[in-house]
């Protein structure tokens, strides 16, 4: 993480509702049809590389710290490790999620880049439902290459969304994992319901009282996402105190503005028009209050990040996903107490740093 990251963070602490977190979809084609999701059904033209390098500076201007790629099937354009490689050198965070069932030589390109984390989409480690689900050899397959050739510095997240349709099969799902990816890390996410483009009205919400009762070193899912989860399922509407189209929001591909995943601004708004900084600033999204709330926790963690009675859980969070599960420097932690542990943790990667040649993925040709 970049000094221009965790300057935009302390900055944050002070000016809660700044830019921080913005969604970037590169593209709404998708090679699934997953039976949730109603992306694909909206085509948009795309910006050409150019445009969604001046989409990245304009967010870089708005002031934001992380840079979160998605699709569709970001993978599918093939300039998507130039775009990148274009936001890491303007010292942004960035992450991708992918749906898994891209080629092998897709994810070495991946590897080889200057992501720092990546997100693969699973619903399932049993049989096959592609392309009507994230569930498949494929998938695992996707996961196994990346797990064994994950870099140093890139983290690898599985994402599991819990639904009616898959939530007997949750422990299964984590223990699977946990053994088969010990490089991955895991989060569950308990299905958002109701009104909005990437929800589905008809599907029900599902009981979360798995996350307390599922238990893995892999998992990620601190005590106060928990606790919110339950507060949601309990809710008719659940109102968060939601910052959305202020601390977060989202870009599509032809760089209208968002201001999540599941609504557009009220008055429409895109990116890359000249006068966009003089309207965003006038804006108005009170929409957000109408809303019967969610639980997407690329949203709900980052706004609930700035809160100090979540700091706890956060430093749970950031230990888990830069400390692999039986790691010594966890052992000195459980032993020892966290100070220990951290200074554990400090020297090993000193020494890692030093003791390392630099690793390259080559993509595969024709893979």
């Amino acid at each position: 993480m970049t000094r221009k990251f965790w300057f935009r963070t302390f900055r944050n602490l002070l000016f809660r509702n700044r830019p921080y977190f913005a969604h970037l979809a590169l593209t709404h084609v998708c090679n699934l049809r997953c039976r949730f999701c109603h992306i694909p059904e909206e085509r948009l033209k795309e910006q050409d590389t150019g445009g969604m390098k001046r989409v990245i500076d304009r967010l870089d201007r708005m002031g934001i710290a992380v840079l979160s790629i998605s699709g569709g099937e970001p993978l599918l354009r093939p300039d998507f490790a130039a775009l990148i490689n274009y936001a890491a050198d303007k010292k942004l965070y960035v992450k991708i999620t992918s749906n898994g069932t891209m080629s092998r030589g897709k994810y070495a390109e991946l590897l080889a880049s200057r992501v720092s984390e990546i997100a693969i989409s699973l619903d399932g480690v049993r049989g096959n439902q592609l392309p009507y689900a994230h569930v498949g050899p494929k998938v695992l397959d996707s996961i196994a290459f990346l797990n064994d050739n994950l870099p140093p510095g890139k983290n690898l997240t599985l994402n599991i969304t819990v639904s009616q349709a898959n939530c007997d099969q949750v422990d299964d799902i984590v223990a699977y994992c946990t053994r088969e990816f010990p490089g991955a890390r895991l989060w569950l996410n308990p299905v958002v319901v109701g009104q909005g483009k990437l929800r589905v009205l008809t599907q029900l919400k599902v009981n979360p009282d798995f996350l307390r009762r599922v238990e893995s070193p892999a998992l990620l899912t601190p005590g106060f996402y928990k606790q919110g989860c339950e507060d949601y399922y309990r809710s008719e509407t659940y109102d968060w105190g939601c910052l959305a189209g202020e601390l977060f929001f989202d870009i599509k591909p032809n760089g209208d503005f968002w201001i999540c995943q599941d609504y557009a601004a009220q008055t429409p708004l895109n990116i890359l028009d000249e006068d966009f900084e003089r309207k965003y600033r006038q804006a108005d999204f009170s929409q957000r209050r109408a809303c019967s709330g969610c639980t997407y926790s690329c949203y709900w963690i980052t706004q609930r990040s700035f809160e100090p009675h979540t700091w706890p859980g956060m430093a749970g969070l950031w230990w888990k996903c830069h400390t692999r599960p039986g790691e010594a420097c966890r052992q000195t932690a459980g032993k020892y107490g966290w100070a220990p542990g951290f200074l554990h943790f400090c020297a090993s990667r000193v020494l890692a740093i030093r003791r390392s040649p630099l690793r390259v993925i080559k993509p595969e040709v024709g893979a």
